[in-house]
């Protein structure tokens, strides 16, 4: 039955090898002050309330605040779609990009908790999915979803099924992308799938955008430390540093967005650097070391990466603890947002956790946890989320979206691991 299902599998996505877009990829603007592409909304400074949630870092508060956020999102969730609703609109494919991030989180939360009901539910909506993808193959945005369905099979292996992901890997290995990293689309060109319509990016075929490298990656390294596969790590090796080498700033040490913000200058003269696309990329960090072979030739490499953009981020974070939309022009959009914070959060405490990061950062931690949670809502709604963009952009108190809460249960699990160790017992709550 394994075998019929994933050559049934293999014949319905061989139909669709496509190219395309998933965070809004309208043209780069000149200045990051133009962007906002897909949510149009004034650049504002607005002040958080204190809140009714705690954001010490003790584990009783972090959790508390945790499963508020979790279960708000839940209650969003449609069982006759199988999509996620925010504002009486579905958001996205239920088996793409944004519902992979929101799933990366819910595992986290699903083993904190000691009910059942969020692993039953992430099991219920794989059933529905199919273990399946959304359509476009080589597109990462496509199969990050993957991360979800490695984690349940690790979880229940009898109750999970990851040979259609092998199968599209298979399909990946056999038939690599040469495609160009730089990103251009195909003007006035569109393909059409499930009455949704999906912008022509060749280079997408790779990891051209930063965003890929939380998409991609993590799911490529953890097949591999599941299968015991080495294709998939040697595949994940290099077209990761193929794409560091492209779109990694040697001196900044932060990631360009895509190839069309290279020329891109901020009104101070800094040079563009999206808050949530860095975000991405230091998450998708966490996310490869955690799978990544210790003994492997590149693993400092990755580590040396890793340093580099936490002590970046470090220097960029504000006084009330949040990361700027364009990390290195904090006045161009002045408003929090959370997606991009909490996708940092969890890479520095992720970094600490695992002994890459020392003390330095606790405080760094300390105070992004802290907005984070001053950004929930009483009933658990997590606001100040940038829509879905490619370029820093402002964002407002009832703003949300399922990958900043995806986000904000993963920050949320790594800085409950830090209120349980010894090294955080100096480190006052607020």
């Amino acid at each position: 039955m394994r075998k019929l299902h994933t050559m049934l599998f293999a014949t319905s996505i061989l139909s669709g090898i496509l190219v395309g877009c998933g965070e809004s990829d309208a043209a780069a603007p000149n200045t990051a002050a133009t962007a906002q592409a897909e949510h149009a909304v004034p650049n504002q400074t607005m002040e958080l309330p204190e809140g009714v949630f705690s954001g010490a870092l003790a584990s009783t508060d972090v959790r508390a605040v945790m499963t508020a956020v979790a279960d708000w999102q839940l209650a969003q969730y449609d069982e006759s779609s199988n999509t996620f609703y925010t504002d009486a609109t579905a958001d996205g494919h239920p088996q793409g990009w944004v519902y992979a991030a929101l799933f990366a989180g819910f595992v986290k939360q699903a083993a904190l908790s000691d009910d059942p009901k969020y692993f039953n539910a992430l099991h219920e909506i794989a059933n529905r999915n199919k273990w399946l993808f959304a359509p476009r193959i080589y597109n990462a945005d496509d199969y990050a979803i993957g991360q979800l369905y490695i984690d349940l099979f690790e979880q229940d292996a009898k109750a999970a099924d990851i040979a259609p992901l092998e199968t599209v890997f298979e399909i990946i290995l056999n038939n690599p992308s040469s495609a160009s990293l730089t990103f251009e689309k195909v003007k006035d060109q569109y393909e059409l799938y499930d009455d949704r319509e999906y912008s022509i990016v060749p280079c997408k075929n790779r990891w051209c955008w930063a965003d890929a490298l939380f998409m991609g990656p993590p799911v490529w390294v953890h097949l591999a430390a599941v299968t015991g596969d080495q294709r998939y790590l040697d595949f994940a090796d290099k077209e990761f540093w193929e794409t560091t080498d492209y779109l990694y700033d040697t001196e900044a040490h932060l990631y360009y967005r895509d190839s069309r913000f290279f020329d891109k200058r901020e009104p101070n003269g800094a040079k563009v650097f999206w808050g949530r696309g860095n975000g991405w990329v230091l998450a998708g960090l966490a996310r490869i070391l955690e799978h990544f072979p210790k003994e492997h030739p590149n693993r400092a490499r990755y580590e040396t990466i890793f340093k580099q953009m936490s002590a970046a981020l470090l220097a960029a974070q504000t006084e009330e603890g949040f990361w700027r939309t364009s990390i290195l022009s904090p006045d161009t959009f002045t408003a929090p947002e959370t997606s991009g914070t909490a996708f940092i959060t969890y890479g520095l405490a992720w970094g600490i956790n695992h002994g890459l990061l020392d003390e330095s950062y606790l405080g760094a931690v300390e105070k992004g946890w802290h907005g984070l949670v001053r950004a929930v809502h009483a009933d658990g709604k997590l606001g100040f989320v940038q829509q879905v963009a490619h370029a820093p952009g402002s964002a407002t108190w009832d703003d949300t979206q399922l990958y900043g809460v995806g986000a904000f249960l993963l920050a949320g699990e790594q800085v409950d691991a830090l209120a349980s160790a010894a090294n955080v017992a100096s480190v006052s709550g607020n």
